[in-house]
């Protein structure tokens, strides 16, 4: 019997300002740099690309993506005491046609207190979706450089549903 595909990814941590990290839509950047084989980390009958994780086969798959924030207030010393963060998590499917269409955004907007040493957030988000083979999902996120890169706090992952 074949394994449904599925696959949970790990962040990973990328080098520091990584060009790697491309822009996305409204300053989200792409994020490429997936775990996919130690830890919790598998893959099966789907791959990885430049960060895209593409399906082998058609169906309804769920797909869902975690990112933990972690920042330290004094790194962003031109931010006042108590200032505002916006942080956003995209969920896009990218098919044959030019431009990638956007399955899911999550975005939180967090005051931290101007005594707290760290901001910590979560943003999960999953849904049910359609993907024919060959078609591929990725994450965007609005800030990189503050994700924590624990494989048990940020992660990517689908898997299809065999009806």
């Amino acid at each position: 019997m074949t394994q449904s595909p599925s696959a949970h990814l790990t962040i990973r941590s990328p080098a520091p300002h990584d060009p790697a990290l491309f822009r996305f839509h409204q300053s989200c950047r792409h994020l490429l740099h997936w775990d996919v084989g130690s830890g919790f980390s598998h893959i099966h009958n789907m791959t990885m690309r430049h960060g895209k994780l593409q399906a082998s086969q058609p169906g309804r798959y769920y797909i869902y993506s975690q990112t933990y924030f972690r920042y330290q207030q004094q790194q962003h010393s031109d931010e006042g005491p108590g200032s505002e963060r916006q942080l956003v998590q995209c969920v896009h499917k990218k098919t044959s046609y030019a431009s990638p269409t956007l399955l899911m955004k999550a975005v939180g907007t967090k005051c931290w207190a101007a005594e707290a040493e760290y901001g910590l957030n979560s943003l999960y988000q999953g849904g049910l979706f359609e993907l024919k083979a060959g078609d591929e999902i990725f994450v965007t996120v609005s800030d990189p450089d503050v994700i924590d890169t624990n494989g048990d706090s940020s992660y990517f992952g689908s898997f299809r549903l065999d009806l």
